[in-house]
C-alpha cells in the first residue's frame, strides 16, 4: 500500500515555530462588555430620538387639527367671508408652516442619528486601540 503524504505536513512546518499573540482573556471579556454598554447606549439614544420625533408629530398634528377646527367654525358661524386673496395668503402660511415643522422633524432625527453613530464611532475607536495595546503587551 502507497503511504499518503500528510497535505498540512508543510503548513505544520512552517507555522510550527510560529508564535501567536496570546490574549487576555479578561481584557477581551472587558472589550466585550464595552461593546454591548456601546450598543445598549445608542439603541437607548435610537429610542429617545424616535420617541421625540413621533411625540412631535402627534402635537404638530393635534395643532394643526385645532387650527382646522377653528377655521372651519368661523367660516360656519359666518364671521369670515371667502375672499380668494385671504384663502391665497392662508395656504401659503400653511405651507410655510408645514415646511418649518417638517425641517423641524428633519432635524430632530438627523441630531439623534448623530448621537447614536458618535457613542458607536467613538466605542469603535476605543477598541482599536484596546487591540492595539493587546498586541504590544505580548
Amino acid at each position: 500500500m502507497t503511504k499518503t503524504a500528510n497535505p498540512f505536513a508543510d503548513f505544520t512546518k512552517a507555522f510550527g515555530d510560529m508564535k501567536m499573540p496570546m490574549f487576555d482573556m479578561e481584557a477581551l471579556s472587558a472589550m466585550q462588555q464595552k461593546n454591548f454598554e456601546a450598543v445598549t447606549a445608542a439603541n437607548q439614544l435610537a429610542m429617545d430620538g424616535m420617541r421625540a420625533v413621533f411625540e412631535r408629530q402627534v402635537q404638530i398634528a393635534q395643532q394643526s387639527v385645532e387650527e382646522a377646527q377653528v377655521a372651519v367654525k368661523a367660516m360656519a358661524e359666518g364671521k369670515t367671508k371667502i375672499d380668494a386673496d385671504e384663502q391665497v395668503a392662508n395656504a401659503k402660511v400653511a405651507m410655510e408652516k408645514a415646511a418649518t415643522n417638517m425641517r423641524e422633524l428633519s432635524e430632530m432625527a438627523a441630531k439623534s442619528q448623530n448621537e447614536v453613530f458618535d457613542v458607536l464611532n467613538k466605542r469603535m475607536m476605543d477598541g482599536i486601540d484596546e487591540v492595539k495595546t493587546q498586541f504590544k503587551m505580548n
